[in-house]
């Protein structure tokens, strides 16, 4: 485990200064189907494994949200491009959705009558009422977990100059992942926004974390990047002088 801390050190120290005119946060996927207990995907996993989304619905509600807020609120401030994710159908009878995804609606119509996973036009698809976009920002639907793969998100990163990429939302280990990584691999210099994502538990959130850092990216807290940010634009700021 020592070994692995110093590399994990070593790999931090690589991480280059973060230029809000090259940043860009990427929220996945805070839809109302996702993290409320009021849909489909939540009432269909708990009654198969009662109480297994509810350490996620609360770390959503008392942790995950309360900073977001706060980061989006800054990067609006600082003029850095916010871009959420939706995941739902294109297709009203969700064939577009990969096949795991398209057993688990099958699934869920037979138990309860309506799918978890919805069409772009259900209510639930929508971004939670704490967290709407504004007109500034950019909403990308999705019908895969990666983001990449199903929109032109690599082609508007590039084209708005983007070199770091923030990566917030949920779930960690599913779509928060899935987009980091491709993220990764397209060239951005990735960050995942630790106490801005939460895991179904704990323990799926931070090994997630830790064998993303290995590799492919970084991970810092959302008053890391505020302060982070907040330094880089101290110096460029124009320097005053006096006769």
């Amino acid at each position: 485990m020592e070994q692995f801390e110093k590399y994990l050190r070593f790999r931090h120290d690589q991480l280059e200064e973060i230029h809000p005119k090259k940043t860009a946060l990427i929220i996945i996927d805070m839809q109302k189907y996702q993290v409320e207990k009021d849909w489909t995907v939540f009432k269909t996993l708990d009654r198969i494994s009662p109480g297994i989304l509810d350490y996620f619905v609360e770390e959503v509600e008392k942790k995950v949200v309360p900073n977001l807020k706060k980061l989006i609120d800054f990067c609006h401030m600082v003029k850095v491009p916010i871009i959420y994710t939706k995941y739902s159908s294109f297709m009203v009878d969700g064939s577009d959705l990969p096949e795991p995804l398209q057993k688990q609606n099958k699934l869920a119509k037979q138990f309860l009558g309506e799918v978890p996973y919805p069409h772009i036009s259900h209510p639930s698809s929508e971004i939670i009422d704490a967290l709407k976009p504004v007109e500034e920002d950019l909403v990308l639907q999705k019908n895969t977990s990666g983001t990449f793969i199903s929109t032109r998100l690599d082609s508007f990163l590039r084209n708005m100059g983007v070199k770091t990429l923030l990566v917030a939302g949920v779930v960690t280990h599913f779509c928060v992942e899935s987009t980091a990584r491709e993220a990764a691999d397209y060239g951005f210099q990735t960050i995942i926004i630790d106490d801005c994502c939460a895991g179904w538990t704990s323990e799926l959130h931070k090994k997630t974390l830790q064998t993303f850092e290995l590799l492919y990216g970084y991970i810092l807290s959302h008053e890391e990047i505020i302060e982070r940010i907040s330094k880089k634009l101290k110096k460029l700021k124009p320097q005053s002088t006096t006769s």
